[in-house]
């Protein structure tokens, strides 16, 4: 039940101040892999400590998801920043191993947390007939830190300790947690009551008949390949660019993820309009692409023109994953298949970054890497075909 008609109510506002600082408390980790090497850690170990908090995530949000209710997501917001909070604080005194991946765990517990209990609220105080909109909006808020963090530590910041930066990154989370009291009064008796959602929705055997569909597990797999290798050229490309000697990281991540908002806004339209699975294909071609090319830049302008690239091909990419998904699915799973979707997108932040660490500590360097890269995206576009020319009205519908 919503309690709002309107899409731009204060709940909806709220919760999508929420979502922004929650990913500007992840994306301050850009350069995390840089900070590792200033530490007394194995580099054999660096790639995995950036991926744990993924991982954690990962295995924590299909037991807490089934818990969550209107009723009590305020108090899950509230203790998901608590925790995140309490954890960012610690990254100024945790420089080991043993002390970071503790912190790296219970990090990934308090994000998925918080941004669990956010989005059963989001479903209370977002309109049905502006789900669309809404959507849309709560994706460029978890496009904008991207765009904005790195470019600010890079330019305005950089003689300050990157465990400073962490720690003073916990006092963005202040100001949600005072919205929470106004957000919990406007809440108060206008939601039904509603049970949890039966955590046997997600381990009988209904779940595996659902990932017994081909085109089901192959869009996981293909959601999974896409992220984990952005989560590697993420964490990663701090590091390349100084292996390449050329760009400003913080402009590469502020120019692809405007290419990224602005592609999502302008082709939009085109995603209901031409075959999806095609459009991926080709998106992921021009992913591919842009990755490729990574490995050979000379310039800064080289740099930054790549940077246009990556951004145009995971734009349209991500959303199309997503419209397949939702299209191939029985209606009963759609909404289990988008949370394995996301699953899939935590996966990747832990094995994309494991793999980048494992291939540094062998020894190889930033063109092999990134050509891998590609390859692992061609891959996955390929995986795609069977998609292709397959949709039609009815099955839309």
């Amino acid at each position: 039940m919503t309690v709002n008609d309107r899409l731009f109510n204060f709940g909806f506002i709220t919760l999508n101040v929420l979502v922004l600082f929650a990913f500007c408390n992840l994306t301050v980790f850009y350069s995390f892999y840089n900070y590792l090497t200033l530490l007394p850690i194995d580099e054999d170990w660096r790639g995995m400590l950036i991926g744990l908090l993924s991982v954690s995530a990962m295995i924590f949000r299909p037991l807490i998801s089934p818990l969550l209710t209107p009723q009590n997501a305020i108090r899950g917001i509230g203790l998901g920043l608590a925790m995140v909070t309490v954890c960012l604080s610690l990254y100024a005194v945790a420089n080991s191993l043993l002390p970071l991946i503790l912190l790296r765990i219970f990090h990934g517990v308090g994000y998925v947390t918080m941004m669990s209990s956010s989005v059963t609220l989001l479903m209370v105080f977002m309109p049905p007939k502006n789900s669309g909109q809404g959507f849309g909006i709560i994706s460029i808020m978890t496009l904008l830190p991207y765009a904005v963090i790195p470019l600010v530590l890079e330019n305005g910041l950089s003689s300050v300790a990157q465990h400073k930066i962490y720690a003073y990154t916990a006092l963005l989370m202040l100001p949600c947690a005072l919205l929470l009291i106004p957000l919990s009064r406007q809440l108060t008796g206008q939601v039904d009551d509603q049970d949890p959602i039966p955590r046997e929705i997600f381990f009988t055997a209904s779940l595996w008949t659902n990932l017994r569909q081909q085109k089901i597990w192959l869009l996981l797999l293909v959601n999974g390949l896409v992220f984990s290798v952005h989560a590697l050229v993420f964490f990663f490309l701090k590091t390349f660019a100084v292996q390449i000697g050329s760009g400003d990281v913080g402009i590469f991540f502020s120019v692809s993820t405007l290419v990224m908002v602005i592609v999502r806004f302008v082709l939009g339209a085109l995603f209901d309009t031409y075959d999806k699975a095609f459009m991926c294909i080709l998106s992921l071609g021009v992913f591919a692409a842009g990755l490729g090319l990574l490995g050979f830049v000379e310039s800064g302008w080289q740099f930054y023109g790549v940077a246009v690239l990556y951004g145009a091909g995971m734009g349209v990419a991500s959303p199309l994953l997503n419209g397949l998904m939702f299209i191939f699915s029985d209606p009963r799973y759609r909404g289990l298949n988008t949370n394995l979707m996301l699953e899939m997108v935590d996966g990747g932040f832990f094995i994309g970054p494991f793999l980048g660490g494992a291939a540094l500590a062998k020894g190889f360097g930033q063109t092999d890497i990134l050509l891998s890269c590609a390859g692992g995206i061609i891959l996955a576009a390929l995986l795609l075909s069977p998609f292709v020319n397959k949709i039609s009205l009815n099955k839309a519908i």
